[in-house]
């Protein structure tokens, strides 16, 4: 707004000293000592400093042009209007983060309910697919005790060779590797099992407060 009366002040100032001075009218400014003057023409000094334009004959005020801003009012207004346009970014990028997660809850919303017809439907889906993952981790389990003896028993033909001086055959190094491989990656698979099975039950349990919402079904006290 102060750049935009600044440059009419100075479109202003040049018309004046073109097309000279209309009949009828005065100005009125503060000289170099700061006192009001009257006069029929403007300095260019005067116009920066702001004056009155008056009606000459009833010596009515008909308007106040304001002094022209200067350099540090110029930088203060970049300086704001720099801030209202990361203001106004803000909103927007707010007001379009706020609109996709409608959007994103709407989608959720809607297939929630396209997948379960009853609570009855969601629940069975829970537990087939965490059921599911505890098979896995139970069969895996389940093969650990043998795998363990089986390296054990490698580890100790491995000692005794060495004991007895000799040295560790490439076939049973390889048969050593091979066993803590095996049960490395079965431990790793029962691990990678159970975090699905964590995050399936906070998933779930998402998704049954959500639907039991929706359908206005109230929650079973504990």
């Amino acid at each position: 707004m102060m750049i935009r009366k600044f440059l009419c002040h100075s479109i202003s100032v040049l018309v004046f000293f073109a097309f000279g001075v209309q009949a009828g009218q005065l100005y009125r400014y503060p000289d170099e000592n700061g006192v009001l003057t009257l006069s029929r023409s403007l300095p260019p000094e005067a116009a920066q400093k702001g004056y009155d334009i008056i009606d000459d004959k009833t010596m009515r005020l008909i308007e106040r042009v304001s002094p022209a801003p200067t350099e540090d009012e110029i930088e203060a207004l970049k300086a704001e209007q720099a801030r209202e346009a990361e203001r106004q970014r803000q909103q927007a990028l707010e007001a379009r983060q706020d609109e996709e997660a409608r959007q994103k809850q709407y989608q959720y919303d809607r297939t929630l309910l396209l997948t379960y017809s009853t609570e009855a439907d969601l629940i069975a889906a829970r537990d087939r697919d965490i059921g599911y993952r505890q098979e896995q981790i139970d069969l895996l389990s389940a093969k650990l005790p043998k795998l363990q003896q089986r390296l054990e028993t490698v580890q100790k033909e491995a000692a005794e060779r060495e004991l007895s001086g000799g040295k560790i055959t490439t076939n049973m190094q390889k048969r050593l590797d091979a066993a803590q491989e095996e049960i490395r990656v079965r431990k790793q698979a029962m691990e990678k099992y159970q975090a699905e099975i964590e995050k399936l039950r906070v998933q779930y349990q998402q998704d049954l407060e959500r639907f039991r919402r929706l359908r206005g079904i109230e929650s079973p006290q504990d």
